[in-house]
């Protein structure tokens, strides 16, 4: 009987497949919300919705990307899926806000594009 074609092996296997997918690192994942004061934003939202729900952020980084010609945008960072790419004609403005929300609480990196939220990323506590 060949080790590969027992019961116990493949049992084997499927447990730690589970075991691998519940103990990924979540963090590496980006967030599609974050909520503010009660409020939530999401991606997608423009700055002004963002300010509005979440206040001025502790710390703003500006920078021009792609300035004489074409991106392709190939990550759907909302649906979390790569889809067909979308040319965006440049410069694309991209702003980082962080907001540091306490001691026992995440950073959080909301990430804009042409004043569209795009990327919402967790950092250290």
């Amino acid at each position: 009987m060949k080790i590969f074609e027992s019961q116990n092996f493949w049992l084997c296997q499927v447990f730690l497949s589970i075991l691998l997918v519940l103990y990924l690192p979540t963090n590496t994942f980006a967030d599609r919300a974050l909520r503010c004061h009660g409020r939530l934003v999401y991606v997608g939202d423009p700055k002004a919705d963002v300010l509005s729900k979440c206040g001025k952020p502790d710390q703003v980084e500006q920078w021009e990307e792609n300035p004489n010609g074409y991106t392709s945008k190939i990550y759907d960072y909302e649906k979390e899926r790569y889809q067909l790419p979308e040319l965006i004609k440049g410069p694309i403005m991209v702003e980082r806000w962080t907001y540091n929300l306490g001691a026992n609480q995440f950073t959080r990196y909301l990430f804009f594009q042409n004043g569209e939220l795009y990327k919402i990323e967790r950092g250290d506590k």
